[in-house]
């Protein structure tokens, strides 16, 4: 597939905008410009925030944010009955070069940790980047307390990402991840028996055992979703759980990806 270009002007205002980001603090290692080019399934800018203590059907929460190639964007939709939906659109080259270029200036492309001391249970806030040295990452403790300096540019530039459009299209997943969380109570209503491959052979991650449906278990996996609750539970094997059915974006294709590009702790350069 031809990887999208984009206008010379936008590309002309990325560069700068990444030139004064480094200037800006000569102290600094030198960041890597954003790439500009890419297919539409390449991920460039992803935000997510993780708040403490989520419900199990909580667990593996789609990113609020997902910037592809040549301007894709998948944001998550609203709940239906227990699934994570997702909607897309897509920006203008003009509009895409610039948020690539105040990303830059907003220092997400270089590595950084903004720690927060006010609480024990604060949310967290992470921002990929890919440069052409690879994926850069931000993480902001507690977001929710604001701050100054760079740390506020950086919540700032989040803030104002795009909202999708009225009549922003249905993004419609080739694969789903069902998660399951053992060791719950029962619910409010009868637990429903799970009828597809058992949960306990799924693979272990942080956001549950996870197990990739696609084709006909896909379809009925959705089927199921659709006319559960976020909160039913479901029994497989002798086990109760509660369960996220949570579509695979563009650039996810196995259980790991869905931590991915947030896997190892940045460092501060």
């Amino acid at each position: 597939m031809r990887a999208p270009t984009v206008t010379a002007a936008a590309t002309a205002v990325l560069l700068a905008a990444a030139a004064v980001a480094c200037g800006a603090d000569s102290a600094a290692p030198q960041a890597a410009p954003p790439v500009v080019s890419a297919a539409p399934d390449v991920l460039v800018l992803r935000t997510q925030e993780s708040r403490s203590g989520p419900a199990p059907w909580e667990r593996g929460r789609l990113p609020d944010f997902s910037l592809y190639g040549g301007g894709r964007v998948v944001v998550p939709g609203e709940p239906a009955g227990a699934l994570q939906t997702a909607r897309e659109f897509r920006l203008t080259d003009r509009e895409y070069g610039r948020r690539l270029a105040d990303a830059a200036a907003a220092g997400f492309d270089r590595n950084r940790t903004y720690e927060d001391s006010s609480g024990t249970d604060a949310s967290q806030l992470r921002v990929a980047l890919r440069t052409s040295k690879g994926l850069r990452t931000t993480r902001i403790t507690a977001p929710e307390a604001g701050g100054d300096g760079s740390r506020a540019k950086a919540l700032s530039y989040v803030e104002h990402l795009p909202q999708p459009p009225r009549g922003a299209r249905e993004f419609r997943p080739t694969a789903l991840a069902v998660l399951a969380t053992s060791g719950v109570s029962a619910g409010s209503t009868p637990a429903v028996t799970w009828p597809l491959r058992p949960l306990a052979e799924g693979t272990l991650t942080p956001q549950g055992r996870c197990t990739i449906l696609t084709g006909d278990a896909l379809s009925q996996a959705l089927r199921l979703a659709r006319t559960a609750r976020q909160d039913t539970r479901w029994t497989s094997g002798d086990t109760l759980y509660a369960v996220s059915f949570r579509p695979l974006l563009p650039d996810e294709h196995a259980c790991q990806d869905l931590s991915a590009p947030f896997n190892s702790p940045p460092q501060n350069s």
